[in-house]
C-alpha cells in the first residue's frame, strides 16, 4: 500500500470463463449488419459483454432481429481507461524505445523479455479495440439494427442511471419510440487497480460490507447489463412484457465541494428532491432504496446522512420508515456498470413482492440524526412491507392499491449523481407525469477556443480572414524523442513526424482551478485544456454562480494514458530479461536502471493526475468551479460527439429546468499513440503541406492532417435568451439531425424532419 506502480487488493468481482458466440450477431441478409464472426472475436471483452446483454435484453422484449428498430436508439455507460486489448495495441511501442535503450546501455543483443511476441510492426490486435469511447455504442447499434441514436457517457459510478434517465428523455420527447440503456464496466483490471490503490479505496482489514462500521472500502467488478425501454403506453398498446415502471428521476451534480472524489450532502438531497418531483411520487410512499453504498466509510456514511436529512422530512405514521440495502455486497463496485445490478435487484424485488439481504453486514451504521440505521437494513431477505397507514394515503382502500415503489441511487466521481423511482409493472395506464416542453432552437451566448496556435476566438476569426492554417513541425518534447527511432518510425511507416496543427502550450490559471502545477502531480493537458475553454465561455455568457448549468464535455479516451500502464509492466520484464541473458547487477544498479526505463515512458502516477484519467471529472470540475447543480457528464459518439451533446441538450431543455447547458469538446490527436491508431484507418499525411490549399492537397491525395484543440460554447433557448443587442448571441442551432449510414434517401428524409 503506497508504493509507486503497485496495487495491494487482489479481490474483485471478476467474470471468468464467458464464452462469446458471434454467431448470433451475423446476419449475410440484412444490409444494416455487415459484421463478421471473425471481426467480433478480435474486440474485447468490453465490446463483446455489451454486445451480448444487448442481444440478451432484445430478446427478452421479443424484439431482437426485428424490423421495428428504426427508430431505437442506445445509450451506454463506458469508462474511458484502457482495456486489456488496447494495452496490447500500444505496449510495444513503448518497449520498442526501452529496448533500444537497454541495447545502448548493456549489450548490443540485450533483448527485453516477451517484446519479441509483442512487436509492433506484427501486433495482431485490431485497431477497432483502441476506439474504447465512443465505437461501443456504434457497434451495438449497427449489431442489433437500430436506427436512433447512439453514443456513450461516463457519469463515473453514475453512468447506468445516467444512461436510463436521458434515454428516458428521448421517449418523452418523441425522438426515439424504444431506447436501449445500460453500462459495461470492462477496463484493464490492472489500470482501475492502480488507481483505487492511489486513492486508497480497497479495505486494507480485506472487508468490505457496505453499511458496515468495520467496512475500509471496496472491491472494484466487472459486468454489463442493458435494459429495453419504452413509453409505458406504448407498451400496453403492444402487449409486451413489462418488468417495471420507471416513474420518474432526475440528475444532477454537486457543485463545489471538499474535493473532485468526495460525496457532497446537498447534491445528493438536490436528486432527491427532483426525482420524487418528476415522478409525482410522494416519498412516503417509498418502500425500499437500493442504495449506492461501496463499502467506503466516507461514501457510506454521507449517503446515509443524504437520505436522513430528505426522507425524514416526510414523516411516516408507525414510524414505517424506507427499507435500505446494497447489491456491491454480492458483486463489488461495478464503476460505470454499477446501477445495472442495482435496477435489476429493486425491479426483481418488486415483482417478487421481496426483499433481498444485504450480506456480511454484522454492525450497521446509522445515520448522525438517527433516523436510518440497522432496523432499515435487511440481513435476511424479507416480505416487501405491507402497506400501512400514512399521512400519504390515509384509507384503507388505497393502501391495498397502493403500487410497491423503489428507489435506486447512484453516486459517482465528481458529484455525480442519480436517483431512479420505480414501481411494479403495470398493464393499467397512469396519467403522465411528464410532458416535454416544446422543442426550441438554441441560442449560442458564450464561446471560446484554441485550435493548434490560434490560442482564443480573436487568433481563429484572424486565421480565418487571412486563408491560413496552424500547421507546423512536431513540437520538440511532444513524443518524449520517440521521432528519433528508426525502428519505431519504420514501423509506423512514417519517415519523420507529420507535420499538423499542434497545440504546443498554453496559458492556464492554476489558483483558478485549484490543481496544482506540479508535473509529476498535474491534470493531463486535455482536461486542463478543456476547463479553460469551458470556463471562459461560461465567463463570455455570463453565467451565474450556483445555477442549474449542464456541462457536457465530447471526447475520447487520451490515448496517451497507455503510457502510465505500459511502465508498470517493465519492472518484471527488466527482471526476467537480465536473468536470462546473464546479466549481472547490484540491486542498486537494476533498480537505478529500471526507473529510468520507466520514467522514460511516463512519470508515476499522482492522486492529481490519475483523478484527471476519469473522463467525466473534467466536466464536474467545471461544476465544482462554478458551483452548478445540472447534470456533468463526458460523451463520446467519435467525431459526432459534439453534435450528439447539441441534441442532448435540446433534450434536456425540455424535460428539466436546466438554465443553461456548456457544451464542450477537446482532442489532442497529435499523440504518436493517435497517430499509431490512424494509420491503420488511413495515412497520415507526412507534412508536404501548402501553406494555402491545405485541404485541397489532402482530398487530393487522400491523407489525412493531425489537428488539435479544444472548444466550448453555451447554449439557452432563445425564449430565455435576454437580448440587449443582437451581438450577445452569437447564432443560433435551429435543427440538429443524424442518418445512419451513407444512404442519400435516409439522409436527406432526416434533413427534412429536421428542418420541419
Amino acid at each position: 500500500k503506497g508504493d509507486t506502480d503497485k496495487f495491494y487488493c487482489v479481490h474483485g468481482g471478476y467474470i471468468r470463463d464467458f464464452t462469446f458466440d458471434a454467431s448470433a450477431f451475423v446476419n449475410k441478409n440484412s444490409q444494416k449488419n455487415e459484421l463478421s464472426a471473425d471481426y467480433l472475436n478480435q474486440l474485447d471483452d468490453l465490446n463483446q459483454w455489451a454486445l451480448y446483454v444487448t442481444q440478451q435484453a432484445l430478446t427478452d422484449a421479443g424484439y431482437w432481429g426485428s424490423e421495428k428498430l428504426d427508430n431505437c436508439g442506445v445509450i451506454l455507460g463506458n469508462l474511458s481507461f484502457p482495456t486489456k486489448s488496447s494495452n496490447h495495441l500500444f505496449m510495444p511501442l513503448y518497449h520498442q524505445v526501452v529496448d533500444d535503450a537497454l541495447k545502448e546501455c548493456l549489450h548490443k543483443d540485450f533483448q527485453l523479455s516477451h517484446f519479441s511476441d509483442t512487436d509492433i510492426a506484427t501486433t495482431n490486435v485490431h485497431a477497432d479495440n483502441a476506439l474504447v469511447a465512443g465505437y461501443p455504442a456504434a457497434l451495438l447499434a449497427k449489431a442489433a439494427g437500430l436506427g436512433g441514436t447512439h453514443f456513450a457517457l461516463d457519469a463515473a459510478c453514475a453512468s447506468s442511471c445516467y444512461s436510463v434517465k436521458l434515454a428516458c428523455d428521448y421517449l418523452h420527447t418523441g425522438k426515439a419510440d424504444m431506447m436501449l440503456a445500460g453500462a459495461v464496466s470492462g477496463a484493464d483490471p490492472m489500470f482501475v487497480n492502480m488507481g483505487f490503490s492511489i486513492f486508497q479505496a480497497y479495505p486494507a482489514n480485506n472487508i468490505h460490507a457496505p453499511f458496515d462500521k468495520n467496512s475500509q472500502g471496496l472491491f472494484a467488478g466487472e459486468g454489463a447489463g442493458m435494459m429495453v425501454l419504452k413509453r409505458h403506453s406504448d407498451a400496453v398498446r403492444d402487449g409486451d412484457k413489462i418488468h417495471a415502471i420507471i416513474k420518474g428521476g432526475a440528475l444532477s451534480n454537486d457543485g463545489k465541494g471538499e474535493f473532485v472524489l468526495s460525496p457532497n450532502t446537498k447534491g445528493q438531497v438536490l436528486v432527491y428532491e427532483r426525482a420524487y418531483e418528476d415522478a409525482a411520487v410522494d416519498p412516503r410512499d417509498v418502500d425500499y432504496i437500493e442504495c449506492h453504498a461501496t463499502g467506503t466509510p466516507k461514501g457510506d456514511n454521507v449517503e446515509l446522512g443524504s437520505m436522513d436529512t430528505f426522507f425524514s422530512r416526510f414523516p411516516r405514521e408507525n414510524n414505517n420508515k424506507p427499507l435500505l440495502g446494497s447489491v456491491k455486497s454480492n458483486l463489488g463496485h461495478l464503476l460505470t456498470a454499477a446501477g445495472m445490478p442495482g435496477m435489476t435487484k429493486a425491479i426483481w424485488a418488486l415483482n417478487q413482492a421481496k426483499i433481498p439481504a444485504t450480506i456480511n453486514l454484522n454492525e450497521p451504521l446509522s445515520s448522525k440524526k438517527g433516523y436510518l440505521g440497522g432496523a432499515q437494513m435487511p440481513t435476511e431477505t424479507i416480505a416487501w412491507p405491507t402497506p400501512l397507514n400514512t399521512k400519504a394515503s390515509t384509507s384503507a382502500k388505497a393502501n391495498t392499491s397502493k403500487a410497491r415503489t423503489a428507489g435506486v441511487s447512484v453516486f459517482g466521481f465528481g458529484g455525480s449523481n442519480a436517483h431512479l423511482v420505480l414501481q411494479q409493472p403495470s398493464q393499467t395506464l397512469a396519467p403522465i407525469t411528464v410532458k416535454a416542453k416544446t422543442r426550441e432552437s438554441l441560442a449560442i451566448i458564450g464561446m471560446d477556443a484554441h485550435f493548434g496556435s490560434a490560442k482564443d476566438l480573436a487568433s481563429f476569426e484572424t486565421l480565418i480572414k487571412n486563408n491560413d492554417n496552424t500547421f507546423r513541425e512536431l513540437p520538440s518534447k511532444r513524443w518524449k524523442g520517440i521521432e528519433k527511432n528508426t525502428e519505431v518510425m519504420k514501423a509506423l511507416q512514417l519517415d519523420k513526424a507529420p507535420k499538423g496543427g499542434y497545440v504546443e502550450n498554453f496559458d492556464i490559471d492554476f489558483l483558478r482551478f485549484k490543481v496544482p502545477p506540479n508535473e509529476q502531480d498535474c491534470l493531463i493537458p486535455q482536461q486542463l485544456m478543456m476547463m479553460k475553454v469551458a470556463d471562459n465561455a461560461a465567463k463570455d455568457a455570463g453565467l451565474k454562480e450556483g445555477s442549474n448549468v449542464a456541462v457536457l464535455v465530447a471526447m475520447g479516451l487520451e490515448l496517451e494514458l497507455h503510457q502510465y500502464r505500459g511502465r508498470v509492466n517493465l519492472s518484471t520484464q527488466i527482471e526476467e530479461s537480465l536473468l536470462q541473458q546473464g546479466v549481472v547487477l547490484s540491486n542498486e544498479q537494476r533498480e537505478t536502471l529500471t526507473n529510468i526505463a520507466k520514467d522514460g515512458v511516463a512519470f508515476a502516477a499522482q492522486l492529481n493526475q490519475y483523478t484527471s484519467f476519469i473522463g467525466n471529472i473534467m466536466a464536474s470540475r467545471i461544476s465544482a468551479l462554478w458551483d452548478f447543480s445540472g447534470p456533468a457528464i463526458t460523451l463520446s459518439a467519435e467525431e459526432n460527439s459534439v453534435y450528439r451533446c447539441v441534441e442532448l441538450a435540446e433534450n434536456l431543455f425540455q424535460t428539466s429546468d436546466i438554465d443553461a447547458v456548456i457544451i464542450a469538446s477537446v482532442d489532442l490527436a497529435g499523440s504518436v499513440e493517435n497517430i499509431t491508431l490512424r494509420q491503420h484507418f488511413g495515412k497520415v499525411s507526412s507534412g508536404n503541406i501548402n501553406t494555402r490549399n491545405a485541404v485541397d492537397n489532402n482530398q487530393t491525395s487522400n491523407e489525412w492532417l493531425v489537428g488539435e484543440g479544444a472548444g466550448a460554447f453555451v447554449v439557452k433557448p432563445l425564449s430565455k435568451v435576454i437580448q440587449v443587442n443582437e451581438e450577445s448571441i452569437y447564432a443560433c442551432i435551429d435543427s440538429v439531425a443524424f442518418a445512419n449510414g451513407c444512404d442519400s434517401t435516409a439522409i436527406t428524409k432526416t434533413a427534412k424532419k429536421a428542418l420541419s
